[in-house]
C-alpha cells in the first residue's frame, strides 16, 4: 500500500457495478475495523511483552473514517486518523502506525491461508465476533478484494462467502449469515410478556422467531398458512444446518398467494432441485439467492403472475418472461440476486435495452410497474 494510513477494499459483483455500495453492506466497514483492532492488540502484545494488557485508550486510538468510494466496482477507502493515537496514546504514534499496517497484513494472511486450507488453531472471541459480521451479507458470486495484497501467484487476496464459512467453522462450530425470503406461517405462541411465530422455509425448515406479543396478536394471529416475508441473520454449522436466529431485521405478512403464483412457486421449487449439468452436461445449479429473489418477485407481483413463464439460466440464475400490453418483457435474475430487465414491442420496432438493478428493490419495482401499468 502506498500510504500506511489508508486501507482500500474492492467489492466485486453486479450489485456493486457503477460505484454502488448497498446500505446493508456498510456494516462491513466497522466490522473490518473491529477485526483490525483485534489483530492490533495481538501485535501490541508481541512488541510489549512487559505489559499485562493493552494500555487504556488503545481501542479509541484506532479510529477510521470512510473518505472515498472510488470507481472500479465499489471501492471504499478507509483512513486511519493518526491524531486519535496522539490524543489517546501520546508518545506511541509511530509504534501504533507500524502495528496498524502489520495488522492489515495479518488479516490478509489469515484469509489467504484459509483459501489454501491453512487455518489457525484458534481465534479469540474478539476476532470471531468481527469475522461473523464482516462479509455476512455477501451473496453468491460476490467478493471483497484487499487492494495492495497478493497471494503466492500474484493475485489479489479476496474474501467471499465460501472462504468466510470455511474460516469461521474451522475455528468454531458455527458461523453467521444473512437469510431472507418467503415462508409459510405455521403458528404463533404468546405467554405473558414473550411471544413467537413459527414459519416454514424451503432452505432451513421450520424457524421460530421471537416477536413482541402485541405485534403477534395484531398482525399474525388468525393468519395460519399465510405467506411471510423475512430478513434474518442466522447461525449455521459447517453443514449449513440452522443452529439459531441471531437477529431479525424484518418479518411481515404478505398478501395471500393466488393459484397462478402457487403454480409458479411450485415450478421454482422444481428448478431448485436441478443438479449441475441439467442441460446436456452444461448448466450450473441454480443459486439459492436467485431462487429466493425469484420467489419474492412472484409473491409481490400478483397482477402479472398469470403471464409469467420461468426458465433456468445456464449460469445458475432464473429468467422470467411475460407478454403484456403488446410487449415481450424479460426479467433476468442473476445468481447473485441482481436483476436485468429488457423487452421488445410486439407491434412495432421499439425495444428496451437492458436495465440493471442491484435486486428486486424499489427502483426496479417502480420501473416494472410503470411498464406493466400495475
Amino acid at each position: 500500500m502506498d500510504d500506511s494510513k489508508d486501507f482500500q477494499l474492492r467489492y466485486v459483483g453486479k450489485r456493486f457495478d457503477g460505484t454502488r455500495l448497498p446500505v446493508d453492506i456498510l456494516a462491513d466497514l466497522p466490522a473490518f475495523r473491529d477485526l483490525l483492532v483485534a489483530f492490533a492488540k495481538d501485535e501490541w502484545r508481541k512488541l510489549n511483552s512487559n505489559y499485562v494488557r493493552v494500555p487504556r485508550g488503545f481501542d479509541k486510538s484506532l479510529s477510521f473514517d470512510l473518505v472515498a468510494l472510488e470507481p472500479g466496482s465499489a471501492m471504499p477507502k478507509l483512513n486511519w486518523r493518526k491524531e486519535s493515537t496522539q490524543v489517546n496514546l501520546p508518545g506511541f504514534s509511530d509504534q501504533i502506525e507500524t502495528i496498524v499496517q502489520d495488522s492489515y497484513m495479518d488479516i490478509v494472511k489469515l484469509i489467504d491461508n484459509a483459501a489454501n486450507s491453512i487455518f489457525p488453531e484458534s481465534l479469540s472471541s474478539e476476532h470471531i465476533r468481527a469475522l461473523n459480521k464482516f462479509g455476512s451479507r455477501l451473496k453468491d458470486g460476490e467478493r471483497i478484494e484487499f487492494l495492495g495484497s497478493s497471494d503466492t501467484n500474484g493475485n489479489v487476496v479476496y474474501f467471499d462467502a465460501p472462504r468466510r464459512k470455511d474460516l469461521i467453522t474451522h475455528v468454531r462450530e458455527t458461523y453467521e449469515a444473512k437469510f431472507e425470503g418467503v415462508g409459510k406461517l405455521l403458528g404463533s405462541q404468546v405467554a405473558d410478556s414473550v411471544g413467537s411465530i413459527t414459519i416454514r422455509t424451503e432452505q432451513h425448515g421450520d424457524i421460530s422467531l421471537n416477536l413482541d406479543p402485541e405485534r403477534i396478536i395484531s398482525e399474525f394471529d388468525g393468519n395460519i398458512n399465510s405467506d411471510v416475508q423475512f430478513d434474518l441473520t442466522i447461525e449455521l454449522d459447517h453443514n449449513n444446518k440452522l443452529r439459531s436466529v441471531i437477529e431479525i431485521f424484518d418479518v411481515e405478512l404478505i398478501d395471500s398467494i393466488s393459484p397462478a403464483q402457487r403454480k409458479l412457486l411450485d415450478r421454482l421449487e422444481h428448478l431448485a432441485s436441478l443438479e449441475k449439468g441439467w442441460m446436456d452436461g452444461m448448466g450450473e445449479r441454480l443459486s439459492a439467492t436467485a431462487i429466493e429473489t425469484a420467489g419474492y418477485f412472484i409473491t409481490i407481483t400478483p397482477l402479472t403472475a398469470d403471464a409469467y413463464k420461468i426458465y433456468p439460466s445456464e449460469t445458475g440464475g432464473i429468467l422470467i418472461e411475460l407478454e403484456w400490453d403488446d410487449w415481450d418483457y424479460s426479467v433476468e435474475i442473476q445468481p447473485d440476486g441482481s436483476v436485468e430487465m429488457y423487452g421488445i414491442s410486439l407491434s412495432d420496432t421499439q425495444e428496451i435495452t437492458p436495465m440493471s438493478f442491484e435486486s428486486i428493490d424499489s427502483s426496479f419495482l417502480q420501473e416494472f410497474s410503470s411498464r406493466t401499468r400495475t
